[in-house]
């Protein structure tokens, strides 16, 4: 699998990644990702999954049940020439037994440049502890079931 696009920025990739998972397009949110079997993605309250096809298998899963509405905010950011980490929280929209539930996430995406401009090569996202952004987590009870991507 080939990208088609070309990231400029890393900021420019991860703006592609999250408009992907809104959309449930998993041929674009594959296009974000490097084109190596070391890349890693760990869903949150999930396993580590290892290289491309499996994180598309794992998207795949996730985008049966719709796309995924996830707003960002506390973008912290450390850039080189070639790597680029970025530490964020992210609000994740799940359907639970209540209706509709936003779930704070914490995520680290790491994105490397080629020639060919940058793509992600890590993205792990955990459950935010109730701190995050001031916002209380869903009880345990409350807790909606189901992957949140």
């Amino acid at each position: 699998m080939r990208r088609t696009p070309i990231f400029e920025t890393a900021l420019a990739a991860q703006e592609a990644f999250y408009s992907a998972l809104a959309r449930g397009d998993l041929e674009a949110l594959m296009s974000v990702w490097a084109d190596e079997d070391e890349a890693v993605c760990v869903h949150p309250s999930g396993t580590r999954t290892i290289g491309v096809d499996a994180i598309r298998a794992s998207f795949e899963e996730i985008f049966s049940g719709g796309a995924v509405r996830v707003d960002t905010t506390s973008l912290l950011a450390y850039e080189d020439d070639n790597l680029a980490v970025h530490s964020l929280i992210e609000h994740v929209a799940v359907q639970g037994r209540m209706g509709e539930q936003v779930v704070n996430v914490v995520a680290t995406n790491v994105y490397v440049r080629s020639s060919l401009g940058w793509s992600m090569l890590l993205h792990h996202a955990s459950p935010a502890d109730g701190e995050a952004e001031g916002a209380a987590r869903p009880q345990a009870e409350e807790r909606p079931t189901g992957p949140l991507h």
